[in-house]
């Protein structure tokens, strides 16, 4: 009797799990939600490869002292499209004092520096800055480049910028070391 007491109360659970199991079918929760979201941020750098230290061994008054070896920059970049043009800007902080004899208090002002990029005619640095980057009359736009479609907004080049101080017509200048900094920065219009 005992076994036909458990049997059937086995049948009788396995026929309500059956029916609950078939009331559970398609049951579904509510819809949660994650938000995704990916940045690719813009890039745009300048290394200095060589010639980031420029010296002259000896100063001649009233000379073209070119420096021996040009700085060869890279800039690469990767930005999207409001950026219409890239550019290169070398600039002195303060142009009266691009160089100066700190022991003599006496300077070499920026319009007296030139550069020449890849080879071409040498210019002073005498411009004005380009957007944010450079200063009033101690600035020189290495390079501006388009970026009309998306291949040249993800780009890279390689300049070699010569300098040189030219000295020509120029009082002598007081005996010791002159020196200063030259800033490379490149800068998205």
């Amino acid at each position: 009797m005992k076994l036909l007491v458990r049997t059937a109360l086995v049948g009788t659970l396995a026929a309500v799990a059956g029916t609950q199991a078939q009331a559970q079918a398609g049951l579904t929760s509510s819809v949660q939600q994650v938000q995704i979201n990916a940045t690719k941020n813009p890039v745009l750098s300048v290394v200095i490869n060589s010639g980031g230290t420029q010296t002259l061994a000896s100063l001649t008054d009233n000379a073209v002292n070119d420096f021996s070896t040009p700085v060869n920059v890279t800039t690469t970049w990767d930005v999207g499209p409001g950026a219409a043009s890239v550019a290169l800007v070398g600039y002195f902080t303060t142009p009266a004092q691009a160089l100066s004899n700190v022991t003599a208090g006496t300077f070499i002002t920026s319009s007296l520096m030139k550069g020449a990029v890849n080879g071409g005619a040498y210019n002073a640095f005498t411009g004005n800055a380009v957007g944010a980057v450079g200063s009033a009359g101690g600035s020189l736009t290495i390079f501006s480049q388009t970026t009309p479609n998306a291949a040249s907004r993800n780009s890279n080049r390689t300049d070699n910028l010569a300098l040189r101080l030219d000295l020509t017509g120029q009082p002598a200048l007081v005996p010791g070391t002159y020196s200063g900094t030259l800033n490379l920065a490149a800068v998205t219009q």
